[in-house]
């Protein structure tokens, strides 16, 4: 293959590289393959790849790679672009989209909150059940109190490293 497709056959790389994947699998509940193809978008050089490309650096079949990049395309964490002449599509990580996922992952997380809230008012004054609803609802409010402040610190330094 092409001088320029990086293999992740380097042994750090590679740990590296699954110990991302198995985060994401972890955290995200994103498959492992997925994983593996963001991680490796994050580090190669250059950052855009083919299908092609990521299926030989990361020893994967076609078919997986082209149904996880979907599935990243989808989650708005990657871009395909084209190339006149060129008749792949190349991939490349949206390091930029980050925070604005995370962002949203905060948000669903308050979210919660107020479903707890609700539970709290069907389970009132149910002893053990109330208690741990309770216990769970305080926690998110207080999350969702202290995630605007945090988002808000997260846009004020990020503009002074710009």
């Amino acid at each position: 293959m092409a001088e320029y497709t990086q293999r992740t056959d380097r042994p750090a790389m590679s740990e590296w590289i699954e110990q991302m994947a198995a985060h994401f699998e972890a955290t995200e509940g994103m498959p492992l393959i997925a994983g593996r193809i963001l991680a490796f978008l994050l580090i190669c050089d250059p950052p855009e790849r083919t299908a092609a490309e990521l299926s030989h650096a990361l020893s994967a079949s076609t078919g997986s790679v082209s149904t996880n990049v979907r599935f990243l395309l989808r989650m708005g964490i990657i871009s395909k672009t084209t190339r006149q002449g060129r008749e792949a599509a190349l991939y490349r990580v949206e390091e930029e989209r980050w925070p604005e996922l995370v962002s949203a992952r905060m948000h669903r997380m308050v979210e919660l909150e107020g479903l707890l809230e609700s539970g709290l008012r069907m389970f009132s004054g149910q002893g053990e059940r109330a208690r741990r609803l309770r216990t769970v609802h305080e926690f998110y409010q207080w999350l969702s109190e202290e995630i605007p402040e945090l988002w808000r610190r997260w846009e004020r330094d990020s503009r002074r490293r710009s």
